[in-house]
Formats: structure tokens, C-alpha cells, sequence
């Protein structure tokens, strides 16, 4: 079944490139299809065992100690692997001005899959539907949350972008942007789909799909020649269920409030960017955070819940040194506990871990559409003890070194 399904995508792909061709030909018509991407290759060594995705190759931090009765850590074990699966093919359509506007339809997809399960096949990562006015665009469909702005990923080599220190999440939504000389605003309201948060059910879209009211997001940003910084503020309802454990109708829910600053700025032959995130439940952007439970009726069984807060900031520089590109990338989060004390279940990634923190120099080298990559990247996680507000006490630090080393053929 997987070669068959493999036999059509090539076909397809085939098909579309001899339609890309034939459409170049005729100048004459409104309307164009253009086809673009990469094709890379990965690997990567570690210390010891991470927290990750995609079989290692999104990076979290490393594990905690797990210790057999001789006191040997079981997690101090080396491992090492390869990839070819964020290859990455996309494609873009333009038409006629619909409703007075210019229309563009974009589609890219990758090989990571949606989980660990489906690495090495085929996923969606934007399809989305612009049409430009002199001022505001519309956008509707799938893109990188708000909180991930295109303009603030890192420079880096590893496939988190950042994470857990910055945003990692691509949703369906609705967005405006209104320009209006050198400032943007920015209105989204966004659902989610494989970036989403955990909660009783597990890791699952159904709390906020239960809650009606979308992730809705305000921003503005502003861009001159050289400077591109804004600011801006979240807002998501989360549901954990409808039902109590003594099969009450549950009428439970937690308000969600997220806010980020930003700045970046090239300058020459350099570039430098940073990010500060003050965060509430932002798992689903492959940061820390995530919720518990502060009160319990003893009757219904009906619960409050509170957000557990978290402060991430990292900043990235990079230099343009002829076909040399030398960068650096540090991040930290912190866990600061949640506002009132946690009696019940939490639901969240890790939430015994104080801090992180990363620093990541990598060196590329680029001639023409081929570039060379090596990184290492060396992440400390502090393991601990949580008190009533899920604070860390008595925490103790584990790193791990990372080496990667990839190449890169774009077209």
C-alpha cells in the first residue's frame, strides 16, 4: 500500500511539473503555477537520550537522570541518526484580481509526517488562500501561528527552530493585515490541528474546539529599512471536559493570556534578531506550559483549573562573510509556577524542569543553491522538586551536547 501511495505522489508531482511547464509557455495567460523547495539531508549526534520528536531529530532538551540500582544513569546513553525527511516542496499559484484584490494560492508540503509514526511521509505544512489590497490582506487557511512570525525564525540547523524557547506551530486560521505606512496591525483568529494542547483526553484539539471562541491573537509590527519589531498579545479558552467524574454536566473552563515582544535588525554585513514570550498553556507551540487543577467541588466534582506561566527569550545573530555564514542562537525558559495553588491532575510538558536554557553557534557555507551546515548545540535542563504553585525546588542540571551536520540544495 505505501508504494502504491508513493507510485501516485510521483505521478502526481510528475504531472504538475509538465502542467508548471506547459503554463510558462503560455505568456499569454492570466494565470501562472510556479514549483520550488529543497532537498536535504541530515545527521546528527548526542550525548545522551532528549526529550524529541521525529526520531531525534526535533530536539527538546536532554532527559532526566534515570538511575539502576548500581547508580548508572540509563539516559547517559550516545545515539546518532539520520534524516532526509524535511525536503520540502512547494508551490504557488496566482490569477486574475478577485474582488479587486491580487489572489495567491500556496501550498508546501514535507516528508516529517504529523507524529513519530508517519515520519517520511507526506504533510501539510501551509495551504492558504491571500488576496492583497493596497492596504490589507486577507488570509485564510493553514500558516505559521502569529506568535511564530516568519520574519523571527532563528537562523539554525535543527528542525525545532528555537523551541521550546521559541514558537514552533502552524494552525488554520482567518487574518487581516492593515499597513499603513511603516506599521502593520494584525488581526488572527486561529483553530489548531497537529500542534495542540494536553488535557484529560490527552494531547487533542477538542479543548478548544469545545470552547467556540478561537485562539485569537492582536499585533502590530513595525518595518523600516533595516528594523522589523512589534508586540503582541494572546488570547486562548481552553475546555479539559464536559462531563465531571461524578457525571455531572462539567461547566469548566480556563482563560489563557500570552504576550511577546520582538525585534530584529540588519545592519551591514550583520543580522540580529530577539524574542521575549510570557507565556500561559503554549504547549501546543512545542514551548513549555500547560495547566492543572486549583479547586475540586466535593459534590459535582466540578473543577477550576490555572495556567501554569512560563518567560522565554532568546536571541540569534548572524554575519554575511562572503560564502561563509558564521551564527549563534541562545534561548532560556523559565517556569514560574502557576497563580494559585494545584491540588488535582496538570496536565503539561515537563513541568518539573526550573529552566532551560541553549547555546547554538553553526557555521554555513553556501555557493550558489548548495550550502554546507554544522552545529553544535549544547542544552542544559534543570530537573527538580515541584511545591503547591508547581514552582521547582531542589533542582539539579543535565545537559546535552548535540552535533549537527547538514547539506542543503535548493531550487
Amino acid at each position: 500500500m505505501q508504494s502504491f501511495f508513493r507510485l501516485l505522489i510521483t505521478a502526481t508531482c510528475s504531472l504538475l511539473l509538465s502542467f508548471n511547464q506547459l503554463t510558462a509557455q503560455q505568456e499569454s495567460s492570466p494565470y501562472s503555477l510556479r514549483f520550488s523547495g529543497f532537498v536535504r539531508a541530515d545527521a546528527i549526534f548526542d550525548s545522551r537520550q532528549v526529550v524529541e520528536a521525529r526520531e531525534g531529530f526535533l530536539l527538546f532538551y536532554p532527559k532526566k537522570p534515570l538511575y539502576d540500582r548500581n547508580g548508572s544513569d540509563l539516559n547517559a546513553q550516545p545515539t546518532f541518526n539520520q534524516y532526509a525527511m524535511t525536503t520540502r516542496i512547494n508551490a504557488r499559484a496566482t490569477g486574475p484580481d478577485v474582488l479587486g484584490a491580487k489572489v495567491l494560492g500556496f501550498i508546501e508540503a514535507d516528508f516529517t509526517g504529523a507524529s513519530n509514526s508517519e515520519n517520511n511521509s507526506l504533510r501539510l505544512r501551509h495551504g492558504y488562500i491571500s488576496l492583497q489590497w493596497k492596504k490589507t490582506r486577507l488570509l485564510a487557511g493553514q500558516y505559521w501561528h502569529p506568535l511564530d512570525l516568519p520574519e523571527m525564525i532563528p537562523n539554525v540547523l535543527s528542525l525545532n527552530t528555537g523551541a521550546p524557547f521559541h514558537s514552533f506551530s502552524r494552525q488554520p486560521q482567518i487574518r487581516i493585515d492593515y499597513k499603513t505606512g511603516k506599521f502593520n496591525m494584525v488581526a488572527v483568529a486561529a483553530s489548531q490541528r497537529d500542534y495542540v494542547n494536553n488535557g484529560p483526553q490527552g494531547s487533542t484539539s477538542v479543548y478548544l474546539r469545545n470552547s467556540v471562541i478561537p485562539n485569537l491573537h492582536g499585533q502590530i509590527q513595525v518595518k523600516t529599512e533595516k528594523i522589523f519589531a512589534g508586540a503582541g498579545i494572546d488570547f486562548k479558552k481552553l475546555t479539559p471536559r464536559l462531563v465531571t467524574d461524578s457525571l455531572y454536566k462539567a461547566d469548566e473552563s480556563l482563560n489563557c493570556l500570552s504576550y511577546t515582544a520582538f525585534l530584529s535588525w540588519s545592519y551591514r554585513k550583520m543580522e540580529f534578531k530577539t524574542q521575549y514570550v510570557y507565556g500561559q498553556a503554549l504547549n501546543d507551540h512545542l514551548m513549555m506550559g500547560g495547566f492543572g487543577v486549583s479547586k475540586i467541588d466535593p459534590l459535582t466534582q466540578q473543577r477550576e483549573y490555572c495556567p501554569l506561566n512560563y518567560h522565554s527569550a532568546w536571541i540569534n545573530t548572524t554575519f554575511k562573510l562572503g560564502s561563509w555564514q558564521p551564527s549563534f542562537f541562545a534561548g532560556y525558559t523559565r517556569n514560574n509556577g502557576s497563580a494559585k495553588e494545584l491540588s488535582g491532575p496538570v496536565w503539561a510538558r515537563d513541568a518539573d524542569i526550573a529552566y532551560v536554557y541553549r547555546v547554538a553557534p553553526m557555521i554555513t557555507y553556501i555557493t550558489g543553491k548548495f550550502s554546507l551546515i554544522a552545529e553544535m548545540e549544547y542544552t542544559i535542563a534543570a530537573y527538580g522538586e515541584n511545591d503547591k504553585k508547581y514552582r521547582v525546588i531542589k533542582s539539579s542540571e543535565t545537559g546535552n551536547l548535540r552535533i549537527g551536520l547538514g547539506a542543503v540544495y535548493s531550487f
